[in-house]
């Protein structure tokens, strides 16, 4: 008798640990999305982009610390601005980074200083952190000097 009035006080705590919360809703994948050779979303559209941490200043920064002009496009004459393509993940981190456009010349520089800038703030869809493409532009211009 005390085991059955054990198991019966019992059985409503057990039942509820047992149950397994409800999973998190699903990130909608609306928009444009794509998916990589695992089967991943990356996302060409969202709700917010990513963004280097720290906003513009900080980018700004980033670039007067890192940037070099490439010699031979410096004496060319070549400047132009390259747009690099690159996919940011839920962490931040950056990956597949190519120059899409821009004077070849330059887009080695550009991809250089994209893959150097480590974790980037990750793109936001439906309130939830997603892998996402990033389109940003590196200006080269010389000195009018």
């Amino acid at each position: 008798m005390k085991h059955l009035l054990a198991l019966l006080f019992m059985f409503p705590i057990l039942t509820c640990l047992a149950q397994t919360p409800p999973p998190a809703p699903p990130v909608k994948a609306t928009g444009s999305v794509q998916q990589d050779t695992a089967g991943n979303i990356i996302f060409t559209k969202v709700e917010i982009e990513s963004e280097y941490p720290g906003g513009r200043a900080a980018w700004d920064r980033y670039l007067d610390k890192n940037f070099h002009y490439p010699k031979p496009a410096r004496k060319a004459g070549i400047q132009g601005t390259v747009v690099v393509q690159f996919i940011v993940d839920r962490q931040g981190s950056v990956s597949d980074v190519q120059a899409i456009s821009g004077p070849e010349e330059l887009r080695e520089e550009a991809v250089r200083l994209i893959k150097g800038s480590k974790l980037w703030t990750p793109a936001i869809q439906n309130g939830h952190q997603v892998t996402a493409y990033k389109k940003q532009p590196i200006e080269f211009k010389l000195d009018a000097n």
